[in-house]
């Protein structure tokens, strides 16, 4: 059984609330070897004409780190919603690992074995429609906003002057910027 811990930024989230989000993702443990925690996080978005409520969802479990959100007029909703996201996801990734270890005639991972309902998106292969080379100079953080917001874009790969590491720079939904820093 997984850990659920719920932050609520805002202060103002209710028990019966925490009691149903913790019910709710709970039941995504099933898809996981060993599934160690679920942080919920809460926040009530202002910008919006009528109250909006955002739920972020990161697991964490076998090693890896899973995250979704969505947004609704109410929390139960924005659960459920998040929720469904999360194990539509959580089932094709599953499937992925299934398919390669056959594939490479190797054990499937405990956990991994029993079988899951079947999708057709499932079977859709990964496709890549573009590729696009570009040589990364190095440039400041502030030089990379520029050149996205030059190009339109939500994103933008770059090599940091400073830390002399390939960065990606990009848009927060709810405004500003994030930076991945990735460590090799």
């Amino acid at each position: 059984m997984m850990e659920v811990m719920i932050r609520n930024a805002d202060g103002n989230l209710e028990q019966t609330d925490r009691d149903y989000a913790a019910k709710k993702l709970s039941r995504l443990d099933r898809y996981f070897n060993k599934a160690t925690r679920v942080e919920v996080v809460h926040r009530e978005l202002k910008y919006s004409k009528s109250p909006t409520h955002l739920i972020e969802v990161t697991i964490f479990a076998d090693g890896k780190t899973i995250r979704g959100e969505e947004t609704h007029s109410t929390v139960h909703a924005a659960i459920d919603l998040v929720g469904e996201k999360l194990e539509n996801r959580l089932r094709r990734i599953k499937k992925r690992i299934v398919d390669s270890y056959r594939h490479q005639k190797m054990e499937v991972p405990k956990g991994f074995d029993e079988p899951t309902e079947h999708h057709e998106e499932d079977d859709a292969p990964i496709r890549i429609r573009e590729r696009k080379r570009f040589s990364l100079k190095p440039q400041t953080v502030e030089d990379a906003a520029l050149e996205m917001e030059m190009l339109g874009h939500s994103f933008f790969v770059f090599k940091n002057q400073d830390t002399r590491k390939v960065e990606v720079l990009y848009k927060r939904n709810e405004g500003g910027y994030g930076l991945i820093e990735p460590e090799i």
